[in-house]
């Protein structure tokens, strides 16, 4: 049985396009491969565009999000919409694992929930429930994508233990790009911590405008981090509050602009992916 690559991106500074690059990459894999994309930012922003209102719902009142994946079992999922609901006390596949189709492809997603920043004084080996679970469906999938907050955090120190590489989205302007220092120096404690290192598949830049500033911050970048980002990139484009609206992928946004310009880039990015994952 082939095990899934784990991947997390992850980048310390917000607003960068991360989710809409997570999003993106996980409905381009899907169209050939089995993919699941874990949630663990408590905005969950990768759940409001994948998921529909009324579904996500339904789902949180009689079954499990990431949440009930860090905490110790009680049975107890939510009280959206009134009093606590109950579903099975341990997470599994099915009570846990949302199944999305869209335009002929199915997409899995582990669904987060604002709950989840209320995780502060998390038990001693709460970091490692994720990557336990992981190790359960990890022969269902061919690539697993976790979609981290922009912090140092207990959510962000599970995804390294529980992935196999991590992506970086950048948004290459000035101030975003001060965020790299702070993932390297975090990726670094990351790796004392636990005793193993973290390989990085690359960098991919996003929310490009073709101005003077960016087309030079990403020369620098290019520089400073030779060879490892990605040929394609993701240009700042209308469609995406409209994609999230609707719940669609941006590949299957009419509101899109620039429509064929972001599936180009997106069939790119998940090509030059695929060929650096297999070296995983």
């Amino acid at each position: 049985m082939s095990r899934a690559k784990v991947v997390s991106l992850i980048n310390m500074k917000g607003g960068v396009g991360k989710t809409t690059l997570a999003v993106g990459l996980a409905w381009e894999l899907a169209k050939k491969y089995r993919v699941l994309l874990v949630d663990i930012d408590p905005q969950f922003n990768a759940t409001q565009w994948v998921v529909s209102p009324d579904e996500y719902l339904n789902w949180v009142r009689t079954k499990h999000t990431v949440l009930s994946v860090f905490q110790p079992p009680t049975g107890a999922i939510s009280n959206v919409g009134g009093a606590p609901a109950f579903a099975p006390i341990k997470p599994t596949p099915s009570s846990a694992v949302i199944k999305v189709k869209k335009g002929g492809w199915q997409l899995d997603i582990l669904p987060s929930i604002l709950d989840l920043m209320k995780l502060d004084a998390a038990p001693r080996g709460t970091e490692n429930r994720l990557r336990v679970f992981l190790e359960k469906v990890r022969g269902d999938y061919d690539y697993v994508l976790i979609d981290c907050p922009p912090t140092a955090s207990l959510f962000s120190y599970s995804a390294f233990l529980a992935s196999d590489a991590y992506l970086v989205p950048v948004k290459p302007d000035p101030l975003s790009v001060l965020g790299l220092p702070l993932l390297e120096r975090a990726m670094q404690d990351y790796e004392e911590r636990s005793g193993q290192e973290l390989p990085r598949l690359g960098l991919v830049f996003t929310q490009v405008r073709q101005t003077e500033a960016m087309l030079a911050t990403m020369e620098q970048v290019r520089i400073e981090y030779p060879g490892e980002v990605f040929k394609h990139l993701i240009a700042q484009t209308t469609g995406v509050a409209e994609a999230v609206d609707g719940n669609l992928p941006l590949q299957l946004s009419p509101k899109a602009g620039k429509l064929a310009e972001v599936k180009s880039a997106l069939e790119g990015i998940c090509a030059e992916f695929v060929r650096r994952a297999s070296d995983l």
